[in-house]
């Protein structure tokens, strides 16, 4: 773990704080699991995009297709517009759900939160104020309580919404935990700029929050991924030096096509570096639990339950779902 310090006065509290939470193993590398998983299902899925996909029920998941649209792909792999009254026609850029809710975030005009049942029936639409500047990229969502928290890939920074006013803000622009610091390795081989150099992984793209909300995790898709309390960006009395110094290094990761986080607070991430699935948790033993080289361009994961996983990944230039038993 790596946490920034930057008062020396703060040291004895930040020091005591990071040692109630430590990170997974930061420092270990990534295992075999002694126990595969195995891909059970591997059905196509054209027209849907790679990036989206939220667990449902009785094996049923929620994504995205390439226009934007959520539809929900059912037990036998076959994707559906969700079929609500007033299914919103905007593109929307993600998803997640909250509660009994599924919101989307759409960007087409100004950034706006959709609210909506979870056959798609929108519920209510919040414009924000102030969650982007000129460049600006949203890319990632989660919903806690009253607030929204998003990411911004283009522009990098976190931006805090609430959901009653609209009102948002954007925090940490620009810090080093936003910004890719190493080449981008599908099938560990990096993406090459137009100078025959190796490219940076890009700005802060994933987001993740435990279902407490206290804890905000997002990374970059080359890593390494961070963490903050969400009270730093939502208690007015937290100065920016806090927020910075509130900052810690959770996870060093391989380049990652996706994650998600369970209920019980087990991570999952598409490692497209050595195309494996990555699992961390409680536990603390960094893991992967199944090699194969279709995972080299997996995306979004979702897990519902214990015993089994999905994964979209690009075969071909088409999107398939992986169905995948856990062990």
């Amino acid at each position: 773990m790596k946490t920034r310090l930057l008062h020396a006065a703060a040291l004895t509290g930040l020091v005591a704080l990071a040692c109630m939470a430590s990170p997974a193993r930061a420092d270990h590398p990534w295992q075999d699991s002694p126990a595969q998983a195995s891909i059970t299902a591997d059905a196509a899925l054209p027209g849907l995009r790679s990036t989206t996909l939220l667990a449902g029920k009785n094996g049923t998941y929620l994504a995205l297709d390439s226009s934007g649209h959520p539809v929900r792909i059912d037990a036998t792999n076959t994707s559906t517009p969700l079929s609500g009254p007033d299914v919103p026609t905007e593109p929307l850029v993600s998803l997640t759900v909250s509660g009994n809710d599924l919101w989307g975030l759409s960007t087409e005009k100004m950034p706006t939160l959709i609210r909506m049942s979870m056959d798609g029936a929108a519920q209510s639409r919040l414009a924000l104020t102030g969650a982007t500047v000129t460049g600006s990229n949203l890319v990632a969502l989660q919903i806690h309580g009253a607030q929204a928290y998003l990411a911004d890939e283009g522009k990098p920074a976190l931006v805090v919404a609430d959901l009653k006013t609209g009102t948002a803000k954007r925090f940490l622009s620009y810090d080093m935990s936003l910004i890719g610091r190493h080449p981008l390795l599908r099938a560990a081989e990096p993406r090459m700029g137009p100078d025959g150099r190796p490219m940076a992984g890009g700005n802060v793209r994933f987001l993740l929050l435990d279902t407490k909300g206290q804890w905000l995790f997002y990374q970059p898709a080359c890593g390494p991924m961070s963490r903050i309390d969400t009270a730093l960006l939502t208690d007015t009395d937290f100065t920016p030096v806090e927020q910075l110094d509130g900052i810690t290094e959770w996870r060093t990761t391989p380049s990652i096509g996706g994650e998600t986080l369970t209920p019980d607070n087990i991570f999952y991430l598409s490692d497209i570096t050595v195309g494996s699935i990555l699992k961390f948790g409680s536990d603390r033993i960094p893991l992967r639990i199944i090699r194969d080289p279709r995972l080299y361009d997996a995306g979004a994961p979702a897990v519902p339950d214990s015993h089994q996983m999905a994964v979209l990944a690009t075969e071909d230039g088409t999107t398939h779902i992986l169905r995948i038993a856990l062990p």
